[in-house]
Protein backbone atom coordinates (compact mmCIF):
# COMPACT_ATOMS: atom_id res chain seq x y z
CA UNK A 1 0.00 0.00 0.00
CA UNK A 2 2.76 2.33 0.71
CA UNK A 3 4.74 1.85 -2.36
CA UNK A 4 1.22 2.24 -4.43
CA UNK A 5 0.83 5.50 -2.28
CA UNK A 6 4.42 6.59 -3.86
CA UNK A 7 3.46 5.63 -6.66
CA UNK A 8 0.43 7.97 -6.78
CA UNK A 9 1.93 10.95 -5.63
CA UNK A 10 5.07 10.51 -8.01
CA UNK A 11 2.11 11.31 -10.58
CA UNK A 12 0.54 13.53 -9.03
CA UNK A 13 4.06 15.70 -8.86
CA UNK A 14 4.04 14.72 -12.53
CA UNK A 15 0.40 16.35 -13.20
CA UNK A 16 1.81 19.14 -10.80
CA UNK A 17 4.48 20.15 -13.00
CA UNK A 18 2.60 19.65 -16.08
CA UNK A 19 -0.75 21.61 -15.68
CA UNK A 20 -2.46 19.30 -13.61
CA UNK A 21 -6.14 18.00 -14.31
CA UNK A 22 -5.26 19.84 -17.52
CA UNK A 23 -3.17 17.63 -18.55
CA UNK A 24 -4.27 14.84 -21.21
CA UNK A 25 -2.43 12.13 -19.71
CA UNK A 26 -4.21 12.70 -15.64
CA UNK A 27 -6.18 9.62 -16.20
CA UNK A 28 -2.92 7.50 -15.79
CA UNK A 29 -2.97 8.73 -11.99
CA UNK A 30 -5.53 5.93 -11.82
CA UNK A 31 -3.17 3.26 -12.84
CA UNK A 32 -1.75 2.62 -9.08
CA UNK A 33 -5.52 2.40 -7.78
CA UNK A 34 -6.07 -0.16 -10.61
CA UNK A 35 -2.80 -2.62 -8.71
CA UNK A 36 -4.39 -2.23 -5.84
CA UNK A 37 -7.66 -2.97 -6.16
CA UNK A 38 -6.78 -6.13 -8.18
CA UNK A 39 -3.81 -7.39 -5.46
CA UNK A 40 -4.95 -5.97 -1.95
CA UNK A 41 -7.86 -5.63 0.15
CA UNK A 42 -11.09 -3.00 -0.21
CA UNK A 43 -10.07 -1.07 2.64
CA UNK A 44 -6.19 -0.55 1.30
CA UNK A 45 -7.62 0.61 -2.12
CA UNK A 46 -10.49 2.47 -0.60
CA UNK A 47 -7.43 4.60 1.30
CA UNK A 48 -5.78 4.62 -1.77
CA UNK A 49 -8.49 6.21 -3.44
CA UNK A 50 -9.17 8.96 -1.45
CA UNK A 51 -5.56 9.74 -1.29
CA UNK A 52 -5.93 9.95 -5.39
CA UNK A 53 -8.87 12.00 -5.08
CA UNK A 54 -7.41 14.48 -2.51
CA UNK A 55 -4.55 15.28 -4.68
CA UNK A 56 -6.28 15.46 -7.79
CA UNK A 57 -8.48 17.82 -6.50
CA UNK A 58 -5.61 19.84 -5.30
CA UNK A 59 -4.19 19.68 -8.79
CA UNK A 60 -7.48 21.09 -9.92
CA UNK A 61 -7.29 24.59 -8.63
CA UNK A 62 -2.86 24.24 -7.78
CA UNK A 63 -0.88 23.49 -10.71
CA UNK A 64 1.72 24.87 -12.78
CA UNK A 65 0.77 25.30 -16.55
CA UNK A 66 0.29 23.06 -18.91
CA UNK A 67 3.18 23.63 -21.26
CA UNK A 68 2.73 25.62 -23.79
CA UNK A 69 4.46 25.81 -27.54
CA UNK A 70 3.91 29.36 -29.46
CA UNK A 71 0.93 31.06 -28.24
CA UNK A 72 0.38 31.50 -24.00
CA UNK A 73 -1.02 28.27 -22.47
CA UNK A 74 -5.08 28.54 -22.43
CA UNK A 75 -6.82 29.10 -19.36
CA UNK A 76 -9.23 26.55 -18.66
CA UNK A 77 -12.30 27.71 -16.93
CA UNK A 78 -13.03 26.40 -13.12
CA UNK A 79 -16.20 24.48 -14.50
CA UNK A 80 -13.72 22.34 -17.07
CA UNK A 81 -11.19 21.36 -14.33
CA UNK A 82 -13.85 20.65 -11.96
CA UNK A 83 -15.77 18.28 -14.80
CA UNK A 84 -11.89 16.80 -15.24
CA UNK A 85 -11.75 15.59 -11.54
CA UNK A 86 -15.04 14.43 -11.20
CA UNK A 87 -14.00 12.46 -14.81
CA UNK A 88 -11.31 10.92 -13.21
CA UNK A 89 -12.65 10.31 -9.86
CA UNK A 90 -15.32 8.32 -11.94
CA UNK A 91 -13.17 6.35 -13.87
CA UNK A 92 -10.97 5.58 -10.91
CA UNK A 93 -14.01 4.79 -9.02
CA UNK A 94 -15.51 2.41 -12.07
CA UNK A 95 -12.03 0.87 -13.08
CA UNK A 96 -11.50 0.27 -9.08
CA UNK A 97 -14.87 -1.48 -8.74
CA UNK A 98 -14.75 -3.26 -11.91
CA UNK A 99 -11.18 -4.58 -11.50
CA UNK A 100 -11.80 -5.94 -7.77
CA UNK A 101 -15.10 -7.60 -9.09
CA UNK A 102 -13.23 -9.38 -11.40
CA UNK A 103 -9.97 -9.89 -8.77
CA UNK A 104 -12.55 -11.83 -6.39
CA UNK A 105 -14.41 -13.98 -9.13
CA UNK A 106 -10.47 -14.94 -10.38
CA UNK A 107 -10.24 -15.77 -6.74
CA UNK A 108 -13.39 -17.31 -6.19
CA UNK A 109 -13.16 -19.68 -9.55
CA UNK A 110 -8.94 -20.69 -8.07
CA UNK A 111 -10.53 -21.51 -4.89
CA UNK A 112 -12.99 -24.09 -6.64
CA UNK A 113 -10.80 -25.12 -8.43
CA UNK A 114 -8.53 -26.40 -5.93
CA UNK A 115 -11.34 -28.05 -4.06
CA UNK A 116 -12.37 -30.30 -7.60
CA UNK A 117 -9.15 -31.38 -7.78
CA UNK A 118 -8.87 -31.68 -4.00
CA UNK A 119 -11.87 -34.13 -4.67
CA UNK A 120 -11.08 -35.41 -7.53
CA UNK A 121 -7.84 -36.42 -6.33
CA UNK A 122 -9.78 -38.41 -2.97
CA UNK A 123 -11.99 -40.40 -5.72
CA UNK A 124 -8.96 -41.46 -7.52
CA UNK A 125 -6.90 -42.32 -4.41
CA UNK A 126 -10.53 -44.30 -3.18
CA UNK A 127 -10.75 -45.62 -6.77
CA UNK A 128 -7.51 -47.05 -6.74
CA UNK A 129 -7.91 -48.78 -2.92
CA UNK A 130 -11.04 -50.05 -4.01
CA UNK A 131 -9.17 -51.81 -6.89
CA UNK A 132 -6.34 -52.96 -4.79
CA UNK A 133 -9.15 -54.29 -1.95
CA UNK A 134 -10.59 -56.30 -5.03
CA UNK A 135 -7.18 -57.44 -5.97
CA UNK A 136 -6.30 -58.84 -2.60
CA UNK A 137 -9.66 -60.44 -1.81
CA UNK A 138 -8.81 -62.37 -5.47
CA UNK A 139 -5.40 -63.16 -4.32
CA UNK A 140 -6.79 -64.43 -0.80
CA UNK A 141 -9.71 -66.51 -1.85
CA UNK A 142 -7.91 -69.49 -3.55
CA UNK A 143 -5.70 -69.82 0.01
CA UNK A 144 -8.85 -69.44 1.81
CA UNK A 145 -10.31 -72.16 0.07
CA UNK A 146 -7.73 -74.21 0.47
CA UNK A 147 -7.74 -73.63 4.03
CA UNK A 148 -11.19 -74.58 4.16
CA UNK A 149 -11.17 -77.25 2.67
CA UNK A 150 -8.43 -79.40 4.35
CA UNK A 151 -10.30 -78.15 7.84
CA UNK A 152 -13.06 -79.60 6.93
CA UNK A 153 -11.24 -83.25 5.98
CA UNK A 154 -9.36 -82.86 9.26
CA UNK A 155 -12.76 -82.43 10.68
CA UNK A 156 -14.48 -85.49 9.61
CA UNK A 157 -11.36 -87.55 9.89
CA UNK A 158 -11.07 -85.96 13.73
CA UNK A 159 -13.48 -87.73 16.60
CA UNK A 160 -15.63 -85.11 18.33
CA UNK A 161 -14.03 -85.54 21.71
CA UNK A 162 -9.93 -85.39 20.57
CA UNK A 163 -8.32 -82.04 21.36
CA UNK A 164 -7.53 -80.71 18.27
CA UNK A 165 -11.49 -80.81 17.49
CA UNK A 166 -11.90 -77.40 19.24
CA UNK A 167 -9.25 -75.88 17.01
CA UNK A 168 -10.09 -77.37 14.09
CA UNK A 169 -14.20 -75.78 14.63
CA UNK A 170 -12.34 -72.50 15.52
CA UNK A 171 -10.13 -72.61 12.41
CA UNK A 172 -13.11 -73.44 10.12
CA UNK A 173 -14.92 -69.69 12.37
CA UNK A 174 -11.55 -67.72 11.72
CA UNK A 175 -11.63 -68.85 7.67
CA UNK A 176 -15.47 -67.92 7.47
CA UNK A 177 -14.70 -64.96 9.40
CA UNK A 178 -11.84 -63.94 6.96
CA UNK A 179 -14.37 -64.78 3.99
CA UNK A 180 -16.78 -62.33 5.59
CA UNK A 181 -14.12 -59.72 5.71
CA UNK A 182 -12.92 -60.50 2.20
CA UNK A 183 -16.38 -60.50 0.79
CA UNK A 184 -17.12 -56.56 2.40
CA UNK A 185 -13.17 -55.78 0.56
CA UNK A 186 -14.80 -56.78 -2.98
CA UNK A 187 -18.20 -54.94 -2.80
CA UNK A 188 -16.40 -51.31 -1.22
CA UNK A 189 -16.59 -50.05 -5.00
CA UNK A 190 -20.76 -51.28 -5.20
CA UNK A 191 -21.22 -49.62 -1.75
CA UNK A 192 -23.07 -46.15 -2.18
CA UNK A 193 -22.32 -45.50 1.28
Amino acid sequence: TILLAFDVLQLATLLYLTGGVANPFSFLAFSPIVISAVSLPRLSTFLLFSFLMALMLALAWWHLPLPWQGAPAPSLPPLYRAGVWIAVALGAAFVCVYAGRVAEEARLLSDALAATELVLAREQHLSQLDGLAAAAAHELGTPLATIVLIARELEAQTPKDAPMAEDLTALSEEVARCRVILGKLTSLGADSG
